[in-house]
């Protein structure tokens, strides 16, 4: 699915990286493909395991094998970072993450850079470790795709498919890059090809789910819900366990207006989830929902619902995002006293919660934009000119692809209210391609500019857009009631 190769690409920052699993247990340097170092071959072939699930999506199931094989290696620095990015929440994720690099003295070259880049807390300094990785092991296919999924993140589309299309020429049945190669495509409106490469996945690997719920991703983006629904059928027929086709139905059916049906696969969904990654995703979906269907406080209990489930099962940045996004979307229905009081919360809970220093960091930021933010609606510009210095100093410095989009929307929106159409203009057009709620007010700063047509044509793009989302949910209806 879409949401999931996103959040692979922006969140788990190893996205399917191609280890060479040697059938020796000591290390060996490999002219091809990245070694791994590992004392047992017991392990090795868990991790083997591990990783073809892995590659599948199976994150659940790819964390037993990674956990086994770290019971046999103590210092199995690949297992640890493979398990990091499998899901159990942030606690997990730190924690492996963190002892995978206390290990970086014990592993191969290929190994460090690998984990460094995972560490990385900028696309600055993990373009510093792509590129080594990529000058050591050019012909890794994993590697390519690795560097694929990176320029992708940026939505650097074009240098992304590149390297997909390098991984292809390296081995043309590896399946996985035809599921990037099809992403690819769709981010690019190329939806012929995407349905080529989707088609391809699918044969390559046909009792797999996830070739079907890529596929049916597609035709939810074209708006062929009853042909979407059938793939993520097969999807689920082919592997009962692979919950998250059951999210791609309930996505159909917000689009098809089935509210009520939506939550129902969204509850199968959590019923079935074997992680809390899963489950907080459903939760998150329901509160979309209500937010699609005008239904805000219910929308707002669920966001809470699912800080509270996060916060009791150690993921802390699952618990700040569920506030922050009951206040962003109470801000936008006009509430923003309230909303106040959520983005404080989300400040407090910062504060309070044990997160790694770049985490920490991120998040600062972005509430501090997101309380500019609520100013501009409050109509308190002069405030929010004076606040958005400090974290535009930061993001300055960072040069973090997601904070300076939020940073130009922020500081088209000041404008906009400044009276500023045309600079609000010339800032939205510094934000990227894929959030329609900046669609949604660039066609506002069309419409007050005199251009009707671009304006019409922006708010037909949001009113048609079929990918699932909060920003989407908040505009969706307004755009279409412009056309």
């Amino acid at each position: 699915m879409l949401h999931k190769r996103i959040l692979l690409v922006l969140v788990i920052s190893l996205s399917f990286i191609l280890l060479l699993l040697s059938n020796c247990a000591k290390e060996e340097r490999s002219t091809k493909e990245v070694p791994i170092t590992t004392n047992s071959d017991e392990a090795m072939q868990l991790f083997l395991k591990g990783r073809d699930m892995f590659d599948k999506l199976k994150t659940p199931q790819a964390a037993e094998y990674f956990d086994k094989a770290i019971a046999l290696d103590k210092d199995f620095a690949m297992a640890y970072l493979y398990r990091a990015n499998s899901g159990g929440g942030y606690k997990v994720y730190r924690d492996n993450l963190e002892r995978a690099v206390e290990l970086l003295d014990q592993v191969s070259e290929g190994e460090k850079y690998l984990i460094l880049y995972n560490q990385a807390d900028n696309p600055v300094s993990q373009k510093v470790e792509l590129d080594k990785i990529l000058a050591l092991f050019p012909d890794d296919k994993r590697v390519q795709d690795l560097a694929g999924n990176y320029y992708y993140g940026l939505t650097d589309y074009s240098k992304a498919l590149d390297h997909y299309k390098k991984v292809i020429s390296l081995d043309s049945n590896f399946a996985l890059s035809y599921n990037s190669l099809g992403y690819v495509y769709i981010s690019m409106e190329n939806y012929a090809e995407a349905e080529k490469s989707f088609k391809k996945y699918i044969e390559l690997i046909p009792d797999d789910a996830n070739p079907y719920d890529s596929y049916a991703e597609l035709l939810l983006m074209q708006g062929r819900y009853d042909e979407s629904i059938e793939q993520y059928n097969k999807a689920i027929q082919t592997d009962p366990e692979f919950v998250s086709a059951l999210v791609g139905i309930g996505n159909n059916c917000i689009f098809k207006k089935d509210y009520k049906k939506a939550r129902d696969y969204y509850q199968q969904s959590y019923n079935k989830s074997l992680n809390i990654n899963q489950k907080l995703g459903a939760l998150w979906w329901k509160a979309v929902s209500f937010i699609h269907e005008g239904k805000t406080t219910d929308a707002i209990n669920v966001f809470e619902e699912r800080s509270k489930i996060a916060f009791d099962n150690n993921y802390p940045t699952a618990g700040i995002t569920g506030y922050r996004f009951a206040g962003l979307t109470l801000a936008d229905k006009g509430n923003i006293k309230e909303a106040e009081r959520y983005i404080n919360k989300a400040s407090d809970l910062i504060s309070s919660s044990k997160l790694r220093e770049e985490d920490h960091k991120s998040y600062e930021i972005t509430i501090g934009l997101d309380r500019c933010y609520l100013q501009i609606l409050k109509k308190d510009i002069i405030g929010a000119e004076k606040n958005l210095e400090t974290p535009k100093q930061v993001i300055d410095k960072r040069q973090v692809s997601a904070e300076i989009e939020y940073l130009n929307f922020i500081t088209g929106l000041l404008q906009f209210h400044k009276g500023n159409n045309d600079l609000a203009l010339q800032y939205f057009q510094k934000t990227g391609e894929g959030n329609p709620y900046i669609w949604y007010w660039k066609a506002v700063a069309q419409e007050k500019a005199g251009n009707k047509q671009e304006a019409k044509k922006l708010f037909a793009k949001v009113a048609n857009y079929n990918a699932n989302s909060v920003p989407l949910a908040l505009v969706r209806d307004i755009a279409k009631n412009k056309l």
